[in-house]
C-alpha cells in the first residue's frame, strides 16, 4: 500500500469515526433508554475501530506531519480498551462514562498541542482547532466529574462531548492532512 493510499484511508477513516461521533452524540441526547449492553458492544466497536484508523494515520505521511503524530500509542490504546469493554461487557459498563470522559479529555489535550504545532507552521485553522481542543476537554471533565443528577442532563453532557470530539477530528483532519502528489511520495 502506498504512503498516498495509507493517507486516503486514514484521512477518510476519520471523516468517517468523526460522523459516527456527531450520530452517536446525537442518539446519546435523544434516546436515553438504551440497553447496556448494546452499548457496551458498540462503544467496543467504534474504539477498536478508532483506534485502527489512528494506527493507519501514524503509518501514512501527511505532508505537515501533524494530524497523526501521537496515533501509534493512543490507537493501540484504543483498540486494548474497545477488546476490554468487549470481553467484560457489563462488568465494565460503570467505568465508561468516565472512561469516555478521560478519553475525549486525552484526545483534546493532544489536539491543544497539534493546535499550536499548526500556528507554528502558519495554518490559520490553529485558532479553531485551539478552540474544539478546548471545548471538547470542557466536556470531558465534565464527562469525568459529572456533578449532575438528572439523567437527562448527564445525557446531554456526553452527547455534546461527543459532538466536540467529533467535529475536532473532523476540523483537523480537513485542515491539517495534506496528501501529497505522487512524485512527491515516491521522493
Amino acid at each position: 500500500m502506498s504512503a498516498i493510499e495509507k493517507n486516503k484511508i486514514a484521512r477518510d477513516g476519520y471523516v468517517f469515526i468523526s460522523i459516527i461521533f456527531y450520530v452517536t452524540g446525537l442518539l446519546h441526547m435523544l434516546w436515553l433508554g438504551a440497553a447496556p449492553m448494546a452499548v457496551c458492544i458498540v462503544g467496543g466497536i467504534i474504539l477498536i475501530s478508532y483506534g485502527i484508523i489512528k494506527v493507519i494515520g501514524y503509518f501514512s505521511n501527511d505532508l505537515y506531519c501533524l494530524a497523526f503524530q501521537y496515533d501509534m500509542g493512543c490507537g493501540l490504546f484504543l483498540v486494548v480498551i474497545g477488546v476490554i469493554i468487549l470481553g467484560c461487557n457489563l462488568r465494565i459498563q460503570p467505568y465508561l462514562m468516565p472512561g469516555l470522559g478521560l478519553l475525549i479529555l486525552l484526545d483534546s489535550l493532544m489536539k491543544v498541542q497539534t493546535a499550536r504545532e499548526a500556528m507554528a507552521f502558519g495554518l490559520k485553522s490553529w485558532i479553531l482547532l485551539l478552540f474544539l481542543s478546548i471545548l471538547a476537554g470542557a466536556f470531558g471533565v465534565l464527562i469525568v466529574i459529572m456533578p449532575f443528577q438528572k439523567l437527562r442532563i448527564v445525557h446531554v453532557i456526553t452527547g455534546c462531548g461527543l459532538l466536540a470530539e467529533g467535529a475536532m477530528n473532523h476540523l483537523m483532519v480537513k485542515e491539517m492532512v495534506k496528501i501529497m502528489n505522487a512524485r512527491l511520495a515516491s521522493d
